[in-house]
């Protein structure tokens, strides 16, 4: 029995000694179309080590510039109308083209309500003069953090997407969503006959409304993806190596 307790010390040292991470950084920088962000899978060696559980961190920005227009023929003031303006990102671990069904979360999202402005007559002309609001919608700098390990369905399907050699290739991108209206109504007559000129894109009514262009999206930063792992096979060599020395002791005693 005097042998028992270096062993067992021993045995705990052994499992606990292979047990390390791996970590890398990505940057990005997207528009609305989105990119392609590619990241160094874990490599197994060959079995002599298992992926338990990974991380993504991401710090990043989002800013969204855009303009709203009146097509109207008076003037509405500041608090007369509003506009609510949301930018929700969307990152997919694979491509389509190689997975029907790849995983995906949603890391941030950028939003600004009750956006309102004071807006001249209409002049006719998209995108510019008296009829117009210019503004953006700004994050500033935020982190979004998630971590998987083996105990759930996705956690599992994350960490096997991940592992294997050479690099992934992931889709970054997101979605636009706006909502608004009129507070104060100005009710202004639509006349089918004599619509007002230029190349305008309706938001509420076809004639006289509110015109939203979303000009411009950045979204950007850095992605840290950290993998934790084990590794089973020395350690497992070494409680063989400790059962067989303490059954040799055993017999001498």
């Amino acid at each position: 029995m005097k042998h028992t307790l270096p062993i067992l010390l021993a045995m705990a040292t052994a499992s606990a000694a292979f047990a390390d991470t791996l970590t890398h950084s990505v940057g990005f920088s997207h528009g609305f179309d989105g990119e392609v962000v590619t990241f160094q899978k874990f490599d197994t060696l060959g079995g002599a080590r298992k992926l338990t559980g990974m991380s993504l961190s991401y710090e990043q920005s989002i800013s969204i510039g855009f303009h709203l227009e009146s097509n109207g023929y008076t003037a509405v003031a500041s608090g007369d109308w509003f506009l609510d303006i949301a930018y929700n990102s969307l990152h997919q671990f694979g491509l389509i083209d190689n997975d029907p069904n790849p995983p995906f979360i949603g890391p941030g999202a950028a939003y600004e309500g009750g956006i309102t402005g004071d807006l001249g007559i209409s002049d006719g002309y998209n995108g510019g003069g008296p009829d117009t609001h210019f503004g953006s919608v700004e994050t500033g700098v935020f982190t979004f953090d998630a971590w998987w390990d083996r105990t759930d369905a996705f956690g599992r399907d994350m960490l096997e997407t991940f592992t294997g050699t050479g690099s992934l290739d992931t889709y970054f991108s997101g979605y636009s969503e706006m909502f608004g209206g009129w507070i104060n109504d100005p009710n202004w007559v639509v006349d089918p006959n004599n619509p007002p000129d230029g190349p305008f894109n309706p938001w509420e009514d076809p004639y006289y409304g509110f015109f939203v262009t979303l000009d411009s999206l950045i979204q950007s930063g850095t992605i840290t993806v950290t993998y934790e792992y084990v590794v089973p096979a020395p350690a497992t060599a070494l409680l063989g190596l400790f059962g067989v020395l303490a059954t040799s002791r055993r017999r001498r005693s």
